[in-house]
């Protein structure tokens, strides 16, 4: 199973419905493989989709915080017509009036420094009709600067909420890489199971078909006064017990399917076709894991430590906490901002709007100044220090509990598929063992050397074992997906952004000496 898994696909999420269509009627579950459903799960669960989202929503941000730094030009024009009243020193009545156009274009941009550049040009230009005065025009160019030199100097705190924004990204990305891994994990588990369940209903009917034929065989027996009618209801009762059981689980075969298809993400339609596995229960690998000695368990340790996508974003969010009570820290300085501003004026007659620009230019105009802005007692940014520097602390504290979570986990992992392994092979020779001595037993009862409740109980002893043998073989399939989860191996590494490598979840990961 090394395919990559592309996410999200159109066409993966129209995987099943094709499926359906093609399966051979509504009473024959659709089947599966275990890798096949977990694509389909990784495809269609809704936890993942959510997930997506949340890269998408940190994307936006960073977007956001990045736009801050983006070049913003203004164009604005306007035309006044001003006609006044006005009274000469005779006495007349008179009209003062004018036209000015005028137009602002400029533009200005926040570096990541805290530097903030701007050029502006200003024109006006104004014809005076009455009194009748000649038009002109007058322009004014400048070059802005304005320079941070305490708050906000330099990119640990201008640039800390962009940088802060793209470290969010990268945590959002390892978090979905760590949901992928446990959907992956949990349709493994659901997966085998639903296989164990209907393993059981076999072994259940198989014991049904058994107690059947024993009834009928007893019968022929009673009938023919060989056995006497006792043993009849010995073994009627019997019959009955077993198609209880075979009932039970019936309907725990199909609370396993439908809780697959669940965990698999399928709409209604998916869950009504009762999904199906069809791949049967991995056998155990040979002498695998060694986990007896602290530095084994130690290598496993460091390795989950390396992979693991939930405690590589642990680590990762660590960064923008960082860098923002950096930001936080260096903002308690007083703002004082040095301004300087380099330019000319224009004069000229008429009426052009951009004659102003170049004619009657002046020599270079200046100015510099300095702005303080000091808060007495600063309590807002004090306090924002004091929250930043507090969420940094259970981030680092957050990291050092995964760290022993993550410890914990993969040494309960390693030790589970170890046991796991002894316990199935005990369960196959116990199985071999019970059915021999049913096979015996029954010889024995019909040359009268036993009864008929010396078979039974044999039989509900290979019974038994035959439901232990499942559940062994089930717990050691789930055992293997789990430590895979613990050390982060689900996928293969080196794998692009979205597009992941699904591991072979049946069998447990190499060991890395």
């Amino acid at each position: 199973m090394t395919d990559p898994v592309k996410l999200p696909s159109a066409a993966a999420l129209l995987v099943f419905p094709a499926v359906v269509a093609a399966a051979a009627g509504p009473a024959d579950p659709v089947r599966f493989s275990l890798d096949q459903a977990v694509r389909q799960a990784l495809a269609q669960s809704p936890a993942l989709r959510l997930q997506e989202a949340e890269i998408d929503r940190r994307e936006g941000v960073r977007d956001q915080a990045a736009g801050e730094f983006d070049w913003i030009t203004t164009f604005a024009v306007s035309r006044e017509r001003d006609r006044t009243p006005a009274v000469d020193a005779l006495g007349r009545e008179s009209i003062d009036a004018g036209d000015t156009t005028a137009y602002t274009a400029g533009t200005q941009r926040r570096l990541r420094n805290g530097v903030v550049l701007g050029p502006v040009a200003d024109v006006a230009v104004s014809d005076r009709s009455s009194p009748d005065a000649p038009a002109f025009g007058r322009s004014r160019v400048n070059f802005e600067i304005l320079v941070p030199l305490l708050r906000g100097l330099g990119e640990e705190s201008a640039g800390a909420n962009e940088a802060a924004a793209r470290g969010d990204v990268e945590v959002a990305r390892l978090l979905y890489r760590h949901a992928l891994a446990r959907q992956a994990f949990g349709t493994a588990q659901a997966y085998w199971f639903a296989r164990a369940a209907e393993n059981a209903l076999v072994v259940r009917r198989d014991d049904e078909a058994r107690a059947r034929r024993l009834h009928d065989g007893i019968r022929v027996l009673v009938d023919s006064r060989v056995f006497a009618p006792s043993l009849l209801l010995q073994s009627e009762a019997n019959l009955r017990q077993k198609s209880t059981s075979t009932n039970e689980s019936e309907l725990a075969a199909l609370e396993a399917r439908y809780a697959l298809a669940r965990t698999m993400g399928l709409p209604p339609e998916g869950v009504a076709a009762a999904v199906a596995p069809e791949q049967d229960l991995p056998d155990a690998a040979a002498r695998f894991p060694a986990d007896s000695e602290p530095a084994v368990r130690l290598r496993w340790i460091g390795r989950a430590l390396d992979r693991r996508a939930d405690f590589l974003a642990a680590r990762q969010s660590e960064v923008p906490l960082r860098v923002l009570a950096r930001q936080a820290e260096i903002d308690l300085k007083p703002r004082v901002d040095l301004s300087v501003r380099a330019g000319y004026a224009g004069l000229n007659r008429g009426t052009g709007l951009l004659a102003p620009l170049g004619e009657r230019a002046t020599g270079t105009n200046g100015e510099i100044g300095v702005a303080l802005e000091w808060p007495a007692a600063n309590t807002y940014q004090r306090g924002l220090l004091r929250a930043r520097r507090a969420a940094q602390r259970q981030a680092e504290f957050s990291v050092a509990q995964a760290r022993s979570d993550i410890a914990a986990e993969v040494c309960a992992a390693l030790a589970e598929v170890r046991v796991r392994a002894d316990t199935m092979a005990n369960a196959a020779a116990t199985v071999a063992i019970a059915r021999q001595a049913v096979d015996q037993e029954q010889l024995r009862l019909k040359s009268g050397e036993t009864t008929v409740l010396d078979v039974i109980n044999l039989e509900n002893l290979l019974s038994s074992a035959r439901l232990a043998e499942i559940d062994a073989r089930a717990g050691y399939a789930v055992a293997v997906a789990r430590l895979r989860f613990a050390v982060g191996e689900v996928f293969l590494p080196d794998a692009p952004d979205r597009s992941f490598a699904l591991a072979d979840l049946t069998a447990p990961p190499a060991d890395e000496k």
